[in-house]
């Protein structure tokens, strides 16, 4: 799939200048049932739990959106050091799509996925972005 773009400018002093831009092939299909949720990334070399944990603890406090930092950053330090390996795993896959999709489907402001709402952990998510009311939230501190 091709885009071709006219700019304004070259118009206006008779020179056309157009740019073609090529999508990735899934990118159109993007919400077919097929389609892995998620961002498409390199495959992870195998890591022991304890790296997993702590990977995931950082992705969850540096996403650079700060509403989806606070809800995750918290839910980070009450929960990840109780999840097991498959609820990890499940929490890899839901960190891979963007921010704003992570706030909105956790708040109830969007539907997720069907694979996303299934996982158990996207459930504790949504449980603990419920009770957070209108408390001030802070990022919590390192071990």
């Amino acid at each position: 799939m091709y885009i071709q773009q006219l700019f304004g400018l070259g118009a206006r002093y008779g020179v056309h200048r157009t740019v073609s831009v090529q999508f990735p092939r899934g990118l159109a299909s993007a919400t077919t049932p097929s389609t892995p949720i998620g961002l498409q990334r390199k495959q992870r070399a195998p890591e022991d739990t304890h790296t997993m944990r702590r990977r995931l603890l950082y992705q969850m406090r540096k996403r650079g959106i700060l509403e989806t930092d606070l809800l995750l950053s918290t839910f980070a330090a009450q929960h990840l050091s109780h999840l097991s390996r498959d609820e990890m795993s499940d929490l890899d896959v839901l960190l891979s799509n963007i921010d704003w999709d992570i706030f909105y489907w956790a708040t109830d402001k969007t539907q997720p996925p069907r694979e996303v709402s299934d996982m158990p952990v996207f459930q504790k998510l949504k449980e603990h972005a419920a009770k957070r009311g209108s408390t001030i939230v802070r990022m919590p501190d390192l071990d």
